[in-house]
């Protein structure tokens, strides 16, 4: 009988003890609420001294600033309008730009190992030539239908 008086007084103790811990963590939940800009909490929090309302700014400061301030939040971009699509004059542009950029990196490249950047270059070279051949021979096809076109009229 002595155990079990023993151990409900332990537990009396242990209950006691979390107990009190609960009304500590919140009252400090309720104080770090008043920080809080909601009525609810913040005007018990005012009463009580813990939380303060901001001192007015002086009155050359009221004039000088509007009263709404629109500014963007951090870490938000604001939205930027879609892009028009491109012209032929601005295929042309943005084509030569990324052309001298890969002329660039080729002499970058060349500086650094010139076997690779005449391999490189040769591949280039290659493409090239076979863009043209094929421009050529579909231009010599136009021509021909072209021409067969109004014969057969």
């Amino acid at each position: 009988m002595k155990r079990v008086a023993a151990n409900g007084q332990k537990h009396r103790a242990v209950l006691t003890k979390h107990a009190k811990l609960g009304v500590v963590m919140t009252s400090i939940a309720l104080l770090a609420a008043g920080c809080a800009d909601m009525p609810i909490f913040h005007g018990p929090a005012e009463a009580t001294g813990f939380a303060t309302k901001p001192a007015e700014g002086a009155d050359f400061v009221k004039t000088s600033r509007p009263e709404e301030m629109d500014y963007t939040s951090v870490g938000i971009e604001p939205g930027h309008p879609p892009d028009k699509p491109r012209d032929a004059v601005g295929v042309k542009k943005l084509q030569a730009e990324l052309e001298a950029q890969r002329d660039a990196g080729h002499a970058i490249l060349q500086k650094l190992s010139p076997g690779a950047a005449a391999a490189q270059d040769a591949k280039a070279k290659s493409k090239v030539v076979a863009t043209k051949r094929k421009t050529q021979s579909g231009a010599a096809e136009k021509q021909k239908d072209e021409g067969q076109a109004p014969a057969s009229q």
